[in-house]
């Protein structure tokens, strides 16, 4: 049998909502971190408006002048640095009579003063800080979105759209098996609890017509006889009667044989009458005290056969279970009187419980049945021959009784000679 299979997942929502955590997260650091990374892209396009360039010019008695620049910080005490000469690998140090001057110059913090590629730097940067946010969002979304998808969804979607091409195809075997407990895994037991009565449903209908076409089969083949009866003594009548030579005698056993032969065709037509009320039966369990309620049902069997053996078995313990006690009777009513008509001076019933299964064992020691008659026994078949009629509508009526009430009806032959059925009915 194919099988569907897919992968143990956990609840569909605790994952979204751990997807959905880990996005919003990770948007919220790299937001962070590409804000703060323009921020000071910024800075350094655009100079602090707090610092400014300061400009030193000295100049010495003997008309010589030096010059130096340097970046201050408004608020900030900062050390000038002492200019030294050198001649060879001798300082020399400046004269005390100089005259140094001073001049500041203030740095412009406008955008407006900053050169061009610096402006569109400035201005990319600022979008980056508004736009970049709003891409991770976007991205953090669909990726979010598309891992839950692959990773949760499409997995049971695949099996269901497969479980629901094989149900259009009319292929019912087949199982979606998925181990995980998600909304998803819901659906896919459910789904199988759908295939699962479908494919009941349809074997009960392939049973239920092959039980029929076989039982057209068998009743065509058992009314041949009496209908081939009537035809030949109808014919055997219409030539001798004008030529007036049967005796009076010969007519009566004519017509007696011509009522025996109708007898049995309104007999075969009742059986049908049965089993098709029996197809419509249904079962009604109650509550019964057992061994006690068997007890009370196999003494009926005991008075029926008063020239012959028999043994009852139980080992049940005392218990309750549900049993529709008309149909388990009528079931044993059957089987007994066919085991009645065959036992030579002995018929054993024994019953016992196996789980939810109640046994039922009716054995003869008459001559068993016939060869033919176990193969098909699953079969509807009212007689095998004019003889042998072991298998008749008895046991027929008891099988569809067993399958009503969730059992079966099994038919051998035991070791030391005589008949055996086996019946199993469910029981609660």
């Amino acid at each position: 049998m194919e099988q569907i299979k897919r992968k143990k997942a956990e609840s569909l929502k605790s994952s979204f909502t751990y997807a959905m955590l880990f996005t919003v997260f990770m948007i919220i650091i790299l937001s962070f971190l590409s804000i703060w990374g323009c921020t000071a892209l910024q800075k350094w396009v655009m100079p602090d408006k707090n610092q400014a360039y300061l400009h030193l010019t000295t100049t010495y008695f003997d008309g010589t002048q030096t010059t130096s620049t340097q970046l201050v910080t408004f608020g900030q005490e900062d050390s000038i640095p002492l200019i030294e000469a050198f001649e060879g690998n001798n300082k020399i140090k400046p004269s005390i009579k100089e005259i140094s001057k001073y001049s500041i110059d203030k740095i412009e913090n406008s955008f407006d003063s900053l050169s061009p590629k610096r402006k569109a730097a400035y201005s990319l940067l600022s979008a980056a800080m508004v736009g970049l946010p709003a891409i991770y969002s976007i991205a953090g979304v669909l990726l979010c979105a598309l891992w839950f998808y692959r990773k949760k969804l499409q997995k049971p979607i695949e099996i269901l759209s497969e479980a629901t091409e094989n149900i259009a195809k009319e292929n019912l075997d087949f199982t979606v098996v998925y181990n995980g407990k998600d909304e998803m895994g819901d659906l896919c037991d459910s789904f199988e609890m759908m295939r699962q009565t479908l494919y009941a449903n349809n074997q009960k209908v392939w049973n239920m017509l092959e039980e029929r076409r076989m039982l057209q089969a068998s009743v065509a083949h058992d009314l041949r006889n009496p209908i081939s009866i009537i035809e030949g003594y109808t014919e055997y009548l219409q030539q001798n009667i004008p030529k007036g030579i049967l005796s009076q005698e010969k007519l009566l056993h004519t017509v007696e044989n011509l009522s025996t032969a109708a007898k049995r065709l309104e007999h075969y037509t009742n059986s049908i009458q049965d089993i098709q009320s029996l197809e419509d039966l249904e079962i009604h369990p109650e509550e019964r005290d057992l061994p006690n309620f068997l007890i009370e049902m196999t003494e009926d069997f005991t008075h029926m056969a008063e020239q012959m053996e028999v043994e009852v078995h139980i080992s049940i313990p005392a218990c309750q279970k549900r049993i529709d006690g008309q149909i388990l009777y009528r079931i044993l009513e059957n089987l007994f009187t066919n085991a009645l008509r065959f036992a030579k001076r002995k018929i054993d019933i024994s019953f016992s419980l196996e789980e939810s299964m109640l046994c039922i064992l009716v054995e003869d020691d008459g001559k068993g049945f016939a060869e033919k008659v176990i193969k098909n026994q699953e079969r509807y078949t009212l007689s095998i021959n004019g003889t042998d009629r072991h298998m008749g509508m008895g046991l027929i009526i008891s099988r569809i009784l067993c399958k009503k009430h969730g059992g079966t009806l099994k038919l051998s032959n035991r070791p030391e000679g005589g008949a055996k059925a086996e019946v199993r009915v469910s029981v609660k």
